[in-house]
């Protein structure tokens, strides 16, 4: 037996279509999991779309996402009727290894369990370079990555955190997660111990790396998605360290720890709702700004006319 999934492909840059497959019953290991939510990465998924990567193509897009077990193979532990997270992407329904699934505690709300995926990813971040409690910190971009590293930051009792990003929506929400926002005029007189790069622009960068304090450590959490980062001439003169971090290593483990946090400042990252078949429209629009901070797709009781339309469309 097996079931039916819409999945979204990107064909070639800027050419996305919904794509029907059928997935068979889990193996030994493995669950089949219904979608719920599928958040977007507005950065990077634009970056991938507009061919700015060397990934190859097609490709599926997407990769956090909130769903239920609804079958699972033999020798699994989670038992059907348990949410999970997992890195599917933007699909209906997929199969995937017990490992690599994140149960979600009932008490934990669906957009909250969102977040375990990146926040693992720029927690990561925090341990390459090791902030001290007083340290002072420059964040630059206060997008998804951004938010979730100010997150991680004030969480751990780092208390000097501060970000800078233009766009007003995102000024207020690092506050509100505990951040200092700085203006180009606050920003002559500050020198930092610690920065992150979570901008994906070259100017963040160059300008992140300007208000570093001699032998002041950095680490790139975003890949430079519009445009090369460039290490300033005076990165030697002051002898900075910069360090790049990418995927996670223990998601289990964050996770463990995030759903121990209270408050529903992370479910503010995912304010922003589409129902699957507005998805392609909507990353049309997000190609201009000011952008939302993620996009969630909301797959409940909309999955199967995305598959009605893909069918129909000769998909």
């Amino acid at each position: 037996m097996s079931l039916s999934a819409a999945t979204l492909t990107l064909d070639a840059p800027r050419r996305l279509r919904w794509d029907t497959v059928q997935l068979p019953r889990p193996a030994a290991g493995q669950v089949r999991v219904q979608t719920l939510l599928s958040a977007v990465s507005v950065s990077s998924e634009l970056s991938v779309i507009e061919g700015r990567t060397h990934l190859p193509l097609p490709r599926q897009l997407g990769y956090q996402t909130l769903g239920t077990v609804t079958e699972a193979g033999t020798g699994v532990k989670i038992l059907p009727g348990t949410r999970v997270v997992t890195t599917s992407g933007h699909v209906s329904a997929a199969v995937v290894n017990e490992a690599a699934c994140l149960p979600v505690p009932d008490h934990v709300p669906d957009r909250m369990a969102l977040a375990a995926i990146l926040g693992e990813e720029t927690h990561k971040g925090l341990r390459k370079v090791a902030p001290l409690p007083r340290e002072r910190v420059l964040v630059a971009g206060a997008g998804l990555i951004g938010l979730l590293t100010i997150f991680n930051l004030v969480r751990h009792g780092v208390t000097q955190v501060s970000v800078m990003e233009p766009d007003p929506a995102r000024q207020h929400l690092a506050q509100a997660f505990g951040a200092r926002v700085l203006h180009p005029a606050d920003l002559q007189a500050q020198a930092f111990e610690v920065g992150f790069e979570c901008s994906a622009s070259p100017e963040g960068f160059r300008e992140l790396l300007s208000r570093m304090r001699p032998g002041g450590r950095v680490c790139v959490l975003s890949d430079g998605n519009w445009g090369r980062l460039v290490l300033p001439p005076d990165f030697h003169s002051r002898e900075l360290s910069v360090v790049a971090s990418s995927d996670g290593e223990d998601y289990h483990r964050y996770a463990g720890w995030l759903w121990k946090q209270s408050g529903t400042l992370l479910e503010q990252l995912y304010a922003s709702t589409v129902r699957p078949a507005d998805l392609i429209a909507a990353f049309d629009s997000l190609q201009s700004v000011p952008r939302p901070v993620s996009l969630v797709v909301d797959w409940r009781h909309s999955g199967s006319s995305v598959l009605h339309s893909a069918h129909a469309a000769g998909v």
